[in-house]
Protein backbone atom coordinates (compact mmCIF):
# COMPACT_ATOMS: atom_id res chain seq x y z
CA UNK A 1 0.00 0.00 0.00
CA UNK A 2 1.28 3.73 -0.87
CA UNK A 3 -0.28 6.22 1.43
CA UNK A 4 -0.78 9.50 0.03
CA UNK A 5 2.18 11.23 2.34
CA UNK A 6 4.83 8.43 0.65
CA UNK A 7 3.50 9.66 -3.09
CA UNK A 8 4.12 13.21 -2.29
CA UNK A 9 7.43 12.08 -1.29
CA UNK A 10 8.08 10.37 -4.46
CA UNK A 11 6.93 13.06 -6.65
CA UNK A 12 9.09 16.06 -4.79
CA UNK A 13 11.73 14.58 -5.47
CA UNK A 14 11.35 15.70 -9.44
CA UNK A 15 10.82 18.78 -10.55
CA UNK A 16 8.70 17.80 -13.46
CA UNK A 17 6.93 14.63 -11.80
CA UNK A 18 5.13 12.07 -14.88
CA UNK A 19 1.84 9.91 -13.21
CA UNK A 20 0.23 7.18 -15.40
CA UNK A 21 -3.91 7.46 -14.75
CA UNK A 22 -5.93 4.85 -16.94
CA UNK A 23 -7.71 1.40 -15.74
CA UNK A 24 -10.36 -0.90 -17.25
CA UNK A 25 -13.24 -0.13 -20.12
CA UNK A 26 -15.93 -1.46 -17.77
CA UNK A 27 -16.42 0.94 -14.48
CA UNK A 28 -19.28 1.76 -12.86
CA UNK A 29 -20.77 5.24 -12.89
CA UNK A 30 -20.28 6.26 -9.72
CA UNK A 31 -16.39 5.00 -9.69
CA UNK A 32 -15.97 6.57 -13.21
CA UNK A 33 -16.84 9.84 -10.77
CA UNK A 34 -14.33 9.33 -8.50
CA UNK A 35 -11.47 9.14 -11.28
CA UNK A 36 -12.24 12.32 -12.78
CA UNK A 37 -12.50 13.90 -9.08
CA UNK A 38 -8.96 11.87 -7.91
CA UNK A 39 -7.23 13.29 -11.42
CA UNK A 40 -8.73 16.72 -10.73
CA UNK A 41 -7.24 16.89 -7.00
CA UNK A 42 -3.94 15.41 -7.92
CA UNK A 43 -3.95 17.96 -10.79
CA UNK A 44 -4.58 20.73 -8.10
CA UNK A 45 -2.07 19.67 -5.68
CA UNK A 46 0.86 19.37 -7.53
CA UNK A 47 0.50 21.92 -9.57
CA UNK A 48 3.97 20.76 -11.97
CA UNK A 49 2.49 17.01 -12.58
CA UNK A 50 1.77 15.44 -15.87
CA UNK A 51 -0.40 12.91 -16.06
CA UNK A 52 -0.63 10.18 -19.02
CA UNK A 53 -3.05 7.53 -20.01
CA UNK A 54 -4.15 5.67 -23.03
CA UNK A 55 -7.12 7.48 -24.70
CA UNK A 56 -9.80 4.57 -24.23
CA UNK A 57 -12.50 4.77 -22.69
CA UNK A 58 -14.16 3.98 -19.47
CA UNK A 59 -11.52 4.59 -16.59
CA UNK A 60 -8.60 6.27 -19.18
CA UNK A 61 -11.74 8.81 -19.91
CA UNK A 62 -12.50 9.14 -17.10
CA UNK A 63 -8.63 10.53 -15.21
CA UNK A 64 -8.26 12.67 -18.57
CA UNK A 65 -11.42 14.26 -17.51
CA UNK A 66 -10.25 15.41 -14.29
CA UNK A 67 -6.99 16.48 -15.83
CA UNK A 68 -8.61 18.54 -18.06
CA UNK A 69 -11.22 20.15 -15.87
CA UNK A 70 -7.88 22.09 -14.44
CA UNK A 71 -5.28 21.99 -16.88
CA UNK A 72 -5.66 20.12 -20.11
CA UNK A 73 -1.50 20.96 -21.38
CA UNK A 74 -0.52 18.72 -18.78
CA UNK A 75 -2.43 15.56 -20.47
CA UNK A 76 -0.47 13.63 -22.51
CA UNK A 77 -2.58 10.44 -24.71
CA UNK A 78 -0.65 7.37 -26.01
CA UNK A 79 -2.58 6.50 -29.16
CA UNK A 80 -2.12 3.17 -30.80
CA UNK A 81 -2.43 4.94 -34.25
CA UNK A 82 -2.37 8.61 -34.85
CA UNK A 83 -6.61 9.76 -34.51
CA UNK A 84 -7.33 7.16 -32.46
CA UNK A 85 -10.97 7.40 -31.13
CA UNK A 86 -10.60 11.72 -32.74
CA UNK A 87 -10.33 12.82 -28.83
CA UNK A 88 -8.80 15.98 -28.13
CA UNK A 89 -8.26 17.82 -25.58
CA UNK A 90 -6.84 21.37 -26.47
CA UNK A 91 -3.21 21.68 -25.53
CA UNK A 92 -2.83 18.15 -24.67
CA UNK A 93 -0.03 16.24 -25.74
CA UNK A 94 -0.32 12.94 -28.24
CA UNK A 95 2.17 10.47 -28.72
CA UNK A 96 0.97 7.09 -31.20
CA UNK A 97 2.64 3.71 -31.42
CA UNK A 98 2.75 3.60 -34.64
CA UNK A 99 5.08 6.84 -34.41
CA UNK A 100 8.20 4.51 -33.59
CA UNK A 101 10.97 3.46 -35.82
CA UNK A 102 11.99 0.17 -36.40
CA UNK A 103 14.19 -0.35 -33.65
CA UNK A 104 12.42 1.79 -31.13
CA UNK A 105 9.54 -0.56 -31.87
CA UNK A 106 12.03 -3.76 -31.82
CA UNK A 107 12.46 -2.57 -28.23
CA UNK A 108 9.08 -1.61 -26.91
CA UNK A 109 7.91 -5.75 -28.18
CA UNK A 110 10.13 -6.51 -26.06
CA UNK A 111 9.37 -5.14 -23.18
CA UNK A 112 5.58 -6.24 -24.34
CA UNK A 113 6.80 -9.82 -24.33
CA UNK A 114 8.76 -10.09 -21.25
CA UNK A 115 6.06 -8.97 -19.33
CA UNK A 116 2.87 -11.07 -21.07
CA UNK A 117 4.97 -13.91 -22.99
CA UNK A 118 1.65 -15.22 -24.40
CA UNK A 119 1.58 -12.58 -26.55
CA UNK A 120 4.18 -12.75 -28.36
CA UNK A 121 2.52 -14.42 -31.10
CA UNK A 122 0.59 -11.37 -32.06
CA UNK A 123 3.77 -8.88 -31.51
CA UNK A 124 5.85 -11.36 -33.81
CA UNK A 125 2.43 -11.56 -36.36
CA UNK A 126 2.87 -10.61 -40.24
CA UNK A 127 -0.68 -10.68 -40.65
CA UNK A 128 -1.87 -6.60 -41.17
CA UNK A 129 -4.96 -7.74 -39.29
CA UNK A 130 -2.74 -9.00 -35.61
CA UNK A 131 -0.45 -5.81 -36.19
CA UNK A 132 -3.05 -3.73 -35.99
CA UNK A 133 -3.88 -5.65 -32.58
CA UNK A 134 -0.37 -5.79 -31.96
CA UNK A 135 -0.25 -1.08 -31.78
CA UNK A 136 -2.84 -1.56 -28.74
CA UNK A 137 -0.08 -3.61 -26.63
CA UNK A 138 2.34 -1.32 -27.81
CA UNK A 139 1.09 1.24 -26.84
CA UNK A 140 0.22 0.08 -23.17
CA UNK A 141 3.89 -0.64 -22.94
CA UNK A 142 5.25 2.75 -24.10
CA UNK A 143 3.22 4.42 -21.69
CA UNK A 144 5.21 2.74 -19.03
CA UNK A 145 8.30 2.85 -20.39
CA UNK A 146 8.14 6.65 -22.17
CA UNK A 147 9.83 7.77 -25.09
CA UNK A 148 12.86 9.82 -25.29
CA UNK A 149 13.37 12.88 -22.94
CA UNK A 150 10.26 14.82 -24.18
CA UNK A 151 7.75 11.70 -22.97
CA UNK A 152 10.27 10.11 -20.04
CA UNK A 153 8.57 6.81 -17.91
CA UNK A 154 6.33 7.90 -15.29
CA UNK A 155 7.16 7.92 -11.33
CA UNK A 156 4.23 5.84 -10.72
CA UNK A 157 0.94 4.57 -12.15
CA UNK A 158 -2.76 5.20 -10.50
CA UNK A 159 -5.33 2.00 -12.01
CA UNK A 160 -8.69 1.64 -11.57
CA UNK A 161 -8.69 -2.29 -12.20
CA UNK A 162 -11.64 -5.67 -11.87
CA UNK A 163 -11.72 -5.81 -8.03
CA UNK A 164 -12.27 -9.52 -9.49
CA UNK A 165 -9.31 -10.02 -11.55
CA UNK A 166 -6.71 -7.13 -11.47
CA UNK A 167 -4.15 -8.60 -13.84
CA UNK A 168 -6.63 -9.10 -16.21
CA UNK A 169 -6.57 -7.45 -20.34
CA UNK A 170 -4.60 -4.75 -21.05
CA UNK A 171 -4.83 -3.18 -17.39
CA UNK A 172 -3.00 -6.20 -16.59
CA UNK A 173 -0.53 -5.83 -19.10
CA UNK A 174 0.75 -2.53 -18.03
CA UNK A 175 0.66 -3.53 -14.56
CA UNK A 176 3.28 -6.14 -15.32
CA UNK A 177 5.49 -3.70 -17.44
CA UNK A 178 5.22 -1.14 -14.29
CA UNK A 179 6.22 -4.08 -12.29
CA UNK A 180 9.36 -4.89 -14.75
CA UNK A 181 10.41 -1.04 -14.54
CA UNK A 182 10.57 -1.02 -10.70
CA UNK A 183 7.55 1.81 -11.34
CA UNK A 184 5.12 1.92 -8.22
CA UNK A 185 1.55 0.75 -8.93
CA UNK A 186 -1.13 2.37 -7.09
CA UNK A 187 -4.89 0.69 -7.09
CA UNK A 188 -8.08 1.91 -6.04
CA UNK A 189 -8.15 0.44 -2.66
CA UNK A 190 -5.20 2.50 -2.03
CA UNK A 191 -6.23 5.88 -3.74
CA UNK A 192 -9.94 6.34 -2.59
CA UNK A 193 -8.87 6.87 0.95
CA UNK A 194 -6.26 9.99 -0.61
CA UNK A 195 -9.60 11.33 -1.74
CA UNK A 196 -10.82 13.09 1.86
CA UNK A 197 -6.76 14.02 2.43
CA UNK A 198 -6.29 15.54 -0.61
CA UNK A 199 -9.83 17.33 -0.13
CA UNK A 200 -8.63 19.24 2.88
CA UNK A 201 -6.63 21.10 1.13
CA UNK A 202 -7.65 24.36 -0.70
CA UNK A 203 -9.31 22.73 -3.65
CA UNK A 204 -10.01 25.05 -6.86
CA UNK A 205 -13.36 24.70 -8.82
CA UNK A 206 -13.29 22.57 -11.51
CA UNK A 207 -13.23 24.89 -14.52
CA UNK A 208 -15.56 22.62 -16.84
CA UNK A 209 -14.45 24.82 -20.06
CA UNK A 210 -12.02 22.63 -20.45
CA UNK A 211 -13.76 19.15 -21.23
CA UNK A 212 -12.01 16.41 -23.63
CA UNK A 213 -14.20 16.02 -26.27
Amino acid sequence: MMTLSQFTHLMSAHSDPVVLLEGRREIPEGMAARCVWLAFLLAARFPGMRFRSGNAPGSDEAFAKGVCELDPARLELFLPYAGHRKVSAAGARYLSADSLTAGERSLVAEATVSATPRNRGLVDSRSPRLQAKAKYLLRDTLKVTGHGSGFPAPLAGIFYTDPADPMAGGTGHTIRVCQDHAIPVILQNDWLSWIPELESGAVPEPASKYPCN
